[in-house]
């Protein structure tokens, strides 16, 4: 009888032990499922220095391609200068035009072209009115 219950009490205080290491079993099983190997860290490494070496290289190029703001202002105020020379060219050509051949002179020639035009007509159309008659 003392057999019997000293393997009871052996059975039962194994149970727990074997429960502990079955689930410490499935533990190490998912762990080594999910595990990342030396291999495969050692490419991620490498494969993330090459993006950072590639980002950086990408950042040189870009800054290398840029002008200073001081540059283009500079360009800026001479491309406005060159404008303001065109226009102070073309206002000279403007008013030196009109001081040989001004508003009034254009008038004169418009109405010396109209009262000439209405001449040749006025002849034309006694020219045509005297022919009709015969």
């Amino acid at each position: 009888m003392a057999l019997t219950f000293c393997t009871i009490l052996g059975g039962l205080a194994y149970w727990p032990i074997n429960a502990a290491t079955t689930d410490l079993k499935g533990s190490v099983a998912i762990i080594t499922e999910k595990m990342v190997s030396q291999q495969e860290m050692e490419w991620r490494s490498a494969r993330g220095a090459e993006d950072r070496l590639r980002q950086e290289a990408s950042l040189n190029d870009l800054r290398a391609a840029q002008v200073p703001r001081a540059a283009l202002d500079r360009i800026w105020q001479g491309y406005d200068q060159r404008f303001a020379d065109h226009q102070r060219q073309i206002d000279e050509v403007k008013q030196a035009q009109g001081s040989v051949y001004s508003q009034r002179d254009i008038i004169l020639d418009l109405k010396e072209n109209q009262q000439r035009l209405e001449r040749e007509i006025a002849r034309l159309a006694a020219t045509n009115g005297s022919s009709g008659e015969r």
